[in-house]
């Protein structure tokens, strides 16, 4: 029996400034779209028995409807193929209150689609295997209630376990976000064939029968040197396969120091960077370090919008030096010094999905409108 496990797929997501020419709609949304289509076709390629989805199938609690027209296209895709899935809610697209309604209940009117969502463990018998599927719980204790119902059926040929969470006691496994859910490696029986874990973005081994997939595609800058795709396993040889994804570029440029480095040199540094990293359809970060305000000041940014015009996206991070007197001039009363200090911030943070452009011009209208009333 072999089956596919994928995850944290975050349909909907979307970022940046940049609109594909061709649907009119936001660049990352459709890349994002383009890693799961390409998932699909490949999983119909493989025919497996059984397909695993561990969580965050869409980004938001209430997809738009071009998201659900989009995802259920593939999901039936699959359906067509007498390929039946299974998919747990993960925290993304879990509403905090039950009476909000989930949007999973679409799913329980589709063949050969299994969608777990109601906040309780529920026990899925296909084929030989007994599925074993704990979905984002309303908060700790009902999780761990969950987690403790948990018992193997040993008259199932497989016991296969899914959850979505981060795994106990290691640190790179938290994704920082309120409603995450912890799992104690306890939990993590030995007794399962395989267990599907989903949340962590990096495809990981976490034990010998315990996998995160990760994501089907890059959603921030912590992501930068991770493949993406998803894992296929085959349970009667104990054999796992990971199938890497052809998704966009995106690159940490090699770091500038900016110490003792005059104006135009660094302003050549940038160039020679950005030159050969041959910008075009890709997303780009550079960071400057032991950089004083003045020197960032002096910076020449006609050139690097210049040199970044057919960019997806492009990050400058500024680490600045002890010596900087950005300090003081980020309590200048001035508000053209807060728009430039709060575009820098914004531009600087990891904002793990949600929209960075709305919160910049948000928070600019808002500085703007205090400016007005001082």
């Amino acid at each position: 029996m072999r089956l596919i496990h994928i995850s944290d797929t975050h349909s909907g997501f979307s970022a940046y400034r940049t609109i594909d020419p061709n649907r009119g709609i936001n660049q990352r949304e459709v890349d994002n779209n383009n890693a799961f289509i390409s998932a699909i076709d490949k999983i119909i390629e493989l025919k497996p028995d059984l397909v695993l989805h561990a969580g965050d199938l869409f980004d938001c609690v209430r997809p738009s409807n071009r998201t659900l027209h989009f995802v259920i296209k593939q999901l039936l895709r699959l359906s067509g193929q007498n390929i039946p899935i299974i998919i747990i809610s993960g925290n993304h697209s879990t509403p905090k209150l039950r009476d909000t309604g989930s949007v999973f209940r679409l799913f329980d009117f589709f063949d050969n689609i299994y969608p777990v969502y109601k906040g309780k463990y529920e026990k899925i018998n296909i084929l030989d295997a007994a599925i074993h599927a704990i979905p984002q719980s309303s908060g700790k204790e009902e999780f761990d209630n969950n987690l403790s119902e948990i018992k193997i059926n040993p008259e199932a040929k497989y016991n296969i376990l899914m959850l979505h969470g981060a795994v106990s006691g290691i640190k790179e496994f938290s994704m920082g976000e309120f409603n995450e859910q912890e799992i104690p490696s306890g939990y993590l029986f030995s007794e399962f064939n395989y267990i599907a874990l989903g949340h962590y973005h990096k495809f990981t081994k976490v034990s010998e029968n315990a996998w995160y997939s990760g994501s089907t595609e890059r959603f921030s800058f912590n992501e930068i040197n991770q493949d993406k795709g998803f894992i296929e396993f085959d349970l009667d040889e104990n054999k796992l396969t990971f199938h890497k994804l052809n998704i966009r570029p995106m690159i940490d440029l090699p770091e500038i120091d900016a110490q003792r480095t005059d104006s135009e040199k660094l302003d050549g540094e940038i160039e020679k960077r950005l030159t050969e990293a041959s910008p075009k359809g890709k997303i780009l970060r550079l960071q400057i370090n032991n950089i004083s305000s003045s020197a960032k000041n002096a910076i020449n940014y006609n050139q690097i919008r210049q040199l970044i015009a057919d960019a997806i996206h492009f990050e400058l991070k500024f680490n600045y030096s002890k010596s900087s007197d950005y300090e003081i001039q980020a309590e200048s009363p001035t508000i053209g010094n807060l728009l430039t200090e709060f575009n820098n911030y914004v531009s600087n943070l990891v904002v793990e999905a949600s929209d960075k452009e709305k919160i910049l011009s948000l928070g600019i209208d808002f500085l703007k409108r205090a400016g007005e009333e001082i």
